[in-house]
């Protein structure tokens, strides 16, 4: 590291490690070296005071993270991003609506992202604006800032963007975003996300049935188990069907304990178990010969679970 009142490195990878090693010094001693190399010409020197700032939290670094947002560097408007998200500041209360309003959609998707565990009084304003921003990112974090606060007059304003936004990655999160609780809307929005025309949605929705027991949506997982191609969706309807017990299920479940990856099998195992009908007791006695122990174990599991009743 570079003594004290030295001159700067020309070599970036110097400037960077002296910041990592600033955390060694005296708190205002090393803020000052930190905040110095926000404004150096190497992007990798200005990431790694971003993230090394997180070290000496206080409202010193909330200003300057902001500007980092719009750095034109992506790596640092990220690492500015990550560290804002992780440090919980409540003084952004003070800055946020400042903030919230730029016209770069990096830094408003930033700023939700950050204030989305304060829960601010005013938030859920710009969140609900956010549905309809042409940024994908502002969207997805419009959606967590309505999510998180769990608020159930925002529920049929998520359950329409689980439907109908243009990004399976918004329609993902909003699906998980209302899986706190079981409305009409929400209960026909998962209903829904099982024939989404992508498979992360229709796992989403898979899980939110799972956490929503929403035992209309029986049939549906059961048609979705008979059709879906992708390992990781069926084994979040089989998590389903155990959760709501719908034992119209059994003979679709049993055929999973065939299906060729051993995690279909195990969830196939519990899920019969869940459900508990006697029914499925001949393909449960046929699995305790699977060659994967665990699912053996799930079968002898369920088995027993069927039988004590």
């Amino acid at each position: 590291m570079e003594a004290k009142g030295s001159a700067p490195s020309n070599d970036s990878d110097v400037r960077r490690l002296a910041v990592i090693n600033a955390l060694e010094l005296d708190e205002p001693e090393a803020l000052a070296l930190i905040l110095e190399s926000f404004g150096d010409e190497e992007a990798v020197v200005r990431a790694e005071a971003a993230r090394a700032i997180a070290e000496i939290p206080g409202p010193h670094m909330l200003v300057p993270l902001l500007g980092l947002l719009e750095d034109p560097d992506e790596a640092v408007r990220r690492a500015a991003a990550d560290t804002l998200a992780e440090c919980n500041q409540e003084h952004l209360r003070d800055i946020y609506e400042t903030w919230i309003v730029s016209d770069k959609p990096f830094t408003r998707a930033a700023v939700l992202r950050a204030v989305r565990p304060l829960k601010i009084e005013g938030a859920a304003r710009y969140a609900l604006l956010g549905l309809k921003d042409a940024s994908i990112p502002v969207r997805i974090e419009s959606v967590g800032v309505l999510g998180y606060l769990q608020d159930p007059s925002y529920l049929k304003d998520l359950a329409q963007m689980a439907l109908q936004d243009k990004s399976p990655d918004v329609r993902r999160i909003a699906m998980g975003a209302i899986s706190y609780r079981l409305t009409p809307e929400t209960a026909a929005a998962v209903i829904a996300g099982l024939k989404d025309a992508a498979w992360q949605v229709r796992e989403e929705a898979a899980a939110s049935i799972a956490k929503l027991k929403a035992t209309d949506a029986g049939a549906a997982l059961v048609q979705g188990l008979g059709k879906e191609t992708y390992w990781q969706v069926i084994a979040k309807i089989l998590v389903a069907l155990g959760r709501i017990r719908y034992a119209n299920a059994v003979q679709a479940v049993a055929e999973m304990l065939s299906y060729s990856v051993s995690n279909v099998r195990k969830e196939a195992a519990i899920c019969l178990g869940e459900i508990g009908d006697a029914r499925a007791l001949p393909w449960l006695k046929e699995a305790l010969l699977d060659r994967d122990p665990d699912v053996k174990k799930l079968a002898a599991w369920a088995i027993t679970k069927i039988e004590l009743g």
